[in-house]
């Protein structure tokens, strides 16, 4: 019999019954196509719903990062999944229940709820509700384990920390100083309090390094490699640099080196930076319709907000309609999700933002003045232009505010600070 209304034992019951009578929605990322049919028979009559499948690991983060899920049951066989794929999964707060050989039980230990690939389907299914109702914390035999081999967010850890905010920088064609203001972007949101990192996914070759004059053999690159040049190994905040007023994870020197960059390391590594940090700029290229790599629209559909770069000539409003249209109709992004940054704007010889605004069809958020003298002070001294003052600094200064919703935004220049890594604590050393 079921307790009174204000009875815990009895209210218990009540939840019990509710969770019982929902079905769980699982995403299936199996490799093998016979048991994955056994396995898709079992979950439905067991009352679960297969809400989704993948077929590799790229999808199984994209599915977890974008879906409404309650777990996720992986084979270990799953093409292309690696450690940094269960990290990815992990920092999007869905359960992973993985079937596992005997001989991979020790690399993935700690990454998720293992089961044996030959445990019966029963197994499986009561495995799947046991990680549902435990959540993405997984036991690490013998106190070691892999987590401590994936891109991590470091120390003090806030499982119930928020989320913040995402913003990715891209441009089509050409060079409109996408990278200027994505730094510029950065160092305005630092000054205006917020704890920011940059982050340079430009996997064509980019370029923060050298402008900030940080070093190279840190960022994304000792992520994917570690300090031994042989492994995944590493954690981010090894790798990260303190730029002027914000945290720099600089990435590939050449585009030849974007192979070692994979889908899963950059989600993981963005997942990971934006629970420490309010805002995570991303420096992500070009948008461009079958030259990017998946890498980049993968990155790009973990933006809440996509900024695309585009100069006021007729060129570049062109490459910028292009990468507009690569964005909504190749990603699905909608169109809240974009805006426009016009850069260097001149006079009347260029189209205003009204016009651009109908040409492209999605507003234009800013419209940064063409400020020569600044932006050759700015590369002289490698700092952000909104380090030097001037037009276009002020204007940077109103992107920032109102992109974090802020009202205050060009009063007087902030002092620029050094930014103290959160969640290090280890000394700066000088560069070699």
């Amino acid at each position: 019999m079921g307790g009174a209304p204000g009875d815990p034992e009895g209210g218990s019951v009540v939840l019990e019954a509710a969770d019982q009578a929902t079905p769980m929605r699982v995403l299936l990322a199996v490799g093998n196509p016979e048991r994955e049919r056994r396995l898709r028979d079992a979950l439905s009559g067991d009352g679960m719903v297969i809400a989704d499948r993948c077929l590799d690991a790229v999808s199984l983060v994209e599915r977890a990062t974008a879906m409404d899920l309650d777990v996720a049951l992986a084979s270990s066989d799953l093409h292309r999944l690696t450690a940094a794929t269960m990290a990815a999964v992990r920092e999007a707060r869905l359960p992973l229940v993985l079937l596992v050989e005997p001989a991979d039980i020790e690399r993935y230990a700690g990454l998720g709820h293992l089961v044996p690939a030959a445990a019966a389907v029963g197994e499986v299914c009561g495995a799947l509700r046991e990680a549902r109702a435990r959540g993405p914390a997984y036991p690490t035999p013998g106190g070691a384990g892999a987590s401590e081999q994936v891109p991590d967010s470091g120390e003090g850890h806030d499982d119930e920390g928020g989320q913040g905010q995402v913003i990715a920088v891209v441009s089509g064609k050409g060079a409109p100083g996408k990278t200027t203001v994505a730094i510029g972007l950065a160092a305005a949101l630092g000054n205006a309090g917020r704890r920011v990192v940059l982050v340079d996914a430009d996997l064509r070759g980019g370029n923060i390094g050298p402008y900030l004059d940080l070093d190279p053999r840190l960022g994304l690159v000792g992520l994917a490699f570690g300090r031994n040049g042989a492994s995944e190994d590493g954690r981010i905040e090894d790798e990260l640099q303190e730029g002027p007023g914000f945290a720099v994870l600089i990435g590939v020197e050449r585009a030849e080196m974007s192979s070692s960059v994979s889908v899963e390391l950059l989600a993981a590594t963005v997942i990971a930076l934006r629970r420490r940090f309010d805002v995570v700029v991303v420096d992500a290229g070009q948008a461009i319709s079958g030259i990017q790599p998946p890498t980049t629209d993968s990155l790009l559909r973990l933006a809440g907000r996509v900024l695309v770069v585009t100069c006021g000539d007729l060129v570049s409003l062109w490459n910028a309609r292009a990468a507009v249209r690569h964005l909504r109709e190749g990603l699905g992004l909608p169109p809240e999700a974009m805006a426009i940054v016009v850069n260097r704007k001149e006079g009347r010889s260029r189209y205003g933002a009204a016009e651009v605004e109908r040409a492209l069809g999605v507003p234009v958020m800013a419209a940064v003045p063409e400020d020569r003298r600044a932006a050759r002070r700015a590369i002289e001294a490698q700092l952000p232009i909104t380090a030097v003052g001037g037009r276009a600094s002020r204007e940077l200064r109103r992107l920032a505010a109102r992109l974090t919703a802020k009202a205050a935004a060009t009063a007087t220049v902030a002092p620029q600070r050094r930014w103290r890594l959160p969640f290090s604590t280890k000394k700066a050393t000088a560069r070699s």
